[in-house]
């Protein structure tokens, strides 16, 4: 009992000492959250916090103004004023509209930048998989052809030795060793990027499965009927209703009139008091060429919208035919793979009386490039998919899904 007192106690004080280690395990679920904490969507929120009503509408009133007359230059004969220029509704309402439209602006880009955020990050994770499976595959044929070298090197006397075979086995390992050193220092690269991301230096994703070709033909098939928008078009479309609203403020930018109260004091009249009132036409406007220009960025807004909707259709077309085109290609390597059927041929040949040692190792090395050409023909499809799911507008889709898992599970 005191035994086992103390290794809880011991193991109390290493979680409390360091809890982050002994709970938090950074899945690559996390790891594609944190695209909407970076740090280049924060100006985005400062903006739209600014953009309140208080720092941006036009006051009721525009202008008061007191005045003072004397037209006789007598004491008898002195008056006062008081001039009320009031806002311009039209343009108080119109400028709230303006605001408005901006702020949606404002979230359209934080919607992009989103967007922008988890491609680069399932980028990261698709490089450091693929990388890290390479890695694996290059040592595994390195172990295989150290085997072959070694077997050489035990037989040196014996009739069956070839030197050139044996020099070839020797320059093989000097290329495995280099393509294992260029794809662990890739991997580290990018598993040190992934960790900076995720304030981590223990990243763990060995129990990690990714989702199958079956299950990205079916969804891809599933999105590819979907017709939204992109978040690229919806924000080409906002900026030319800005830039719409902002011509309309142009065009109500006129005073509409003064109304004033009069006061004379010493004037021997029925009333001491006056009222006036002055309407203003706005027959003559001296904005024109702000409101020239505004109608041009619309129209030029328009006709880019215009173009980018023609190239938005053409590219959801070219990205998921190059990804069919791509399962197809896969499908075809696994079928050429199962025809030649090495391994098979490789039972066959240990358990036959002629026993060569040699042999055997040259069809797993065989293997192993065939295992390394289906990863990267795996790694393509995967790769297409997610520049699929990019033009398709889909990665920060609700509800936000892991497309690289199994299981597509969902990010919370």
């Amino acid at each position: 009992m005191r035994t086992a007192f103390l290794f809880l106690t011991v193991f109390i004080i290493l979680v409390l000492s360091n809890p982050f280690k002994a709970i938090a395990q950074h899945t690559v679920s996390d790891f594609l959250l944190t695209a909407f904490e970076d740090r280049n969507t924060s100006h985005f929120d400062a903006q739209r916090a600014f953009l309140k009503p208080r720092n941006y509408r036009y006051p009721i009133l525009e202008e008061v103004e007191l005045r003072m007359g004397n037209d006789e230059q007598t004491y008898e004969d002195l008056q006062y004023a008081l001039r009320l220029r009031p806002g311009n509704p039209w343009r108080i309402r119109r400028n709230n509209a303006f605001f408005n439209a901006t702020r949606k602006e404002l979230e359209l880009q934080k919607r992009r930048e989103y967007k922008e955020n988890l491609m680069m990050r399932y980028e990261l994770a698709l490089e450091y998989f693929l990388n890290r499976e390479l890695a694996a595959m290059v040592e595994e044929s390195l172990d295989i052809i150290s085997r072959k070298a070694n077997i050489m090197e035990e037989n040196l006397q014996s009739e069956l030795f070839d030197g050139k075979d044996y020099s070839e086995a020797k320059l093989d390992q000097v290329e495995a060793i280099e393509k294992l050193e260029e794809s662990l220092v890739e991997l580290n690269r990018i598993k040190a990027e992934i960790e900076l991301i995720l304030d981590t230096g223990d990243l763990n994703w060995i129990n990690f499965s990714l989702i199958q070709v079956e299950t990205i033909e079916e969804l891809a098939a599933d999105i590819a009927t979907q017709s939204n928008p992109s978040v690229e078009l919806d924000l080409i479309s906002q900026r030319a209703e800005v830039a719409r609203q902002e011509g309309r403020v142009e065009k109500a930018d006129f005073d509409i009139g003064y109304a004033q109260l009069e006061y004379f004091p010493f004037t021997n009249r029925k009333s001491n008091y006056g009222f006036s009132v002055g309407v203003t036409l706005p027959i003559f406007k001296d904005n024109k060429p702000q409101i020239a220009e505004r109608k041009l960025d619309e129209l030029e807004l328009e006709g880019e919208f215009e173009f980018e909707q023609h190239r938005d259709s053409i590219n959801k077309i070219r990205e998921y035919q190059h990804l069919k085109n791509l399962i197809a290609q896969h499908r075809l390597m696994l079928k050429k793979v199962d025809e030649l059927n090495l391994k098979a041929m490789q039972n066959n040949l240990a358990n036959s009386e002629d026993f060569d040692p040699l042999t055997i190792l040259d069809l797993q090395e065989g293997i192993a490039k065939l295992d390394e050409v289906i990863l990267k023909s795996r790694f393509r499809v995967l790769s297409q998919f997610v520049d699929f799911l990019y033009t398709y507008d889909a990665l920060a889709k609700s509800p936000l899904t892991n497309y690289l898992s199994e299981d597509l599970m969902l990010i919370e």
